[in-house]
């Protein structure tokens, strides 16, 4: 329970979790970009609804997407206040 408890409060750190926070959004959002660019002449809805991923995002490491989904995961077990605080940002 100790080392559960050491490394939850040094995940926990604010300047780092604002750090992780920062670079998980620009991921998403690069990743985001990649498919709404890539298929520049496809209706933005048609993108989301398709059955097939677009081609670009076969170059993409799943590293990549996993290491969001993680982080994510994490905030909402451990610090769900900080979605709060990204969505009264985003809205003011």
């Amino acid at each position: 329970m100790t080392v559960y408890l050491s490394l939850k409060a040094a995940l926990s750190q604010p300047k780092l979790l604002d750090s992780c926070f920062t670079f998980c959004t620009a991921t998403a959002s690069y990743l985001v970009k990649l498919v709404v660019v890539s298929d520049n002449d496809a209706d933005t809805a048609a993108v989301a609804m398709a059955n097939e991923a677009p081609v670009v995002l076969q170059y993409i490491p799943e590293l990549l997407t996993e290491n969001v989904q993680d982080f994510m995961l994490f905030l909402r077990h451990f610090k769900d206040q900080l979605f709060e605080v990204g969505r009264q940002s985003a809205t003011s």
